[in-house]
């Protein structure tokens, strides 16, 4: 099976409450496991935020039950149980449960519109925005939504990275790639354990990380600026080997703004599985995530922090 989307916790977990007990959360989310015969797997994705997605999503689908008066909570904090307009509204729905069906339930309706007005605000709502919640938003939890949207905002700064790259010259690229490596963790953290090789005669070497204050072990970095179209091939790795053997190195970094092709990449493996030489490649999507991820040559344009219920606060006594 596949992760259920928001709406589709609906059924099974009305299915599990109809009996009319008190139901804690885990059990509730168990029963929705259960009822989509749920992968490991897929019960241990996870969110970015830390939280099983599929937890997130049965989080929400009780939220819209209670919101919608289908169910109602227990004095036991996590707790619920069906309603009469829940169990009637589940013998009206006997397979399956949608967001459309919901917003066919007054309360729910109320609940949601008075919601939007108050976040949106009447003066400044387009006609998009009045609008129900798109395809997209009515099968995702806001979670997911927000994480599509840091997925498409990056890979949209990952391209943007590679046409500014291709915009400098290779020495330029050359002290990225050496700045890039020194970010990840490599070097002894002072200002001269990074350093880019000559502009000429640097024997296919372009730049050097000395993991140590006295340089006794080293990462050497091979920098390609090449456009999109221009693939990699074994050869070019075969001459990094070498390059690497001539300095006496034996740990190397192929970074490319282009691709491997898939007999460099099988070479650059055999390598990694060799105890005398490792060569690590990357290429130029590779690259822009990682140049992302370690913020170098990019900043953080706006965070946006997601508030959480502090239940030590609440249980305090």
């Amino acid at each position: 099976m596949t992760m259920p989307t928001w709406d589709q916790t609906y059924h099974p977990i009305l299915h599990e409450l109809a009996d009319g007990r008190l139901k804690d959360a885990k059990s509730i989310r168990a029963a929705v496991i259960a009822a989509f015969a749920m992968t490991v797997d897929e019960q241990n994705e996870m969110l970015k935020s830390g939280q099983p997605r599929i937890a997130n999503r049965v989080g929400w689908g009780l939220t819209d039950l209670y919101k919608a008066q289908l169910v109602e909570k227990g004095n036991k904090r996590g707790t619920y149980r069906i309603t009469d307009a829940g169990r009637e509204f589940l013998q009206q729905h006997e397979d399956a449960i949608t967001l459309a069906d919901l917003k066919t339930v007054p309360a729910f309706l109320a609940w949601r519109q008075g919601y939007q007005s108050k976040t949106i605000g009447a003066k400044e709502r387009s006609t998009a925005l009045q609008a129900d919640i798109s395809e997209q938003s009515d099968e995702a939890t806001p979670e997911d939504l927000m994480e599509t949207a840091s997925e498409q905002l990056n890979e949209a700064l990952a391209s943007e990275l590679l046409d500014r790259i291709m915009d400098n010259d290779p020495y330029f690229f050359e002290r990225l790639v050496t700045r890039l490596v020194l970010s990840l963790g490599y070097g002894d953290l002072s200002k001269t354990s990074g350093e880019v090789t000559k502009k000429s005669g640097d024997g296919g070497i372009d730049g050097v990380v000395r993991l140590d204050r006295l340089g006794l072990d080293s990462v050497y970095i091979q920098a390609k600026r090449w456009n999109t179209e221009h693939v990699v091939g074994r050869p070019d790795i075969q001459g990094f080997v070498g390059a690497l053997v001539g300095n006496g190195a034996n740990k190397g970094v192929f970074i490319t703004t282009s691709r491997f092709s898939e007999e460099a990449r099988r070479y650059g493996d055999e390598r990694m599985r060799s105890s005398d030489i490792s060569v690590v490649l990357i290429d130029g999507l590779t690259l822009a995530k990682l140049m992302i991820e370690y913020n170098v040559g990019v900043g953080v344009k706006t965070v946006y922090e997601i508030k959480a219920i502090d239940n030590d606060f609440f249980d305090a006594e």
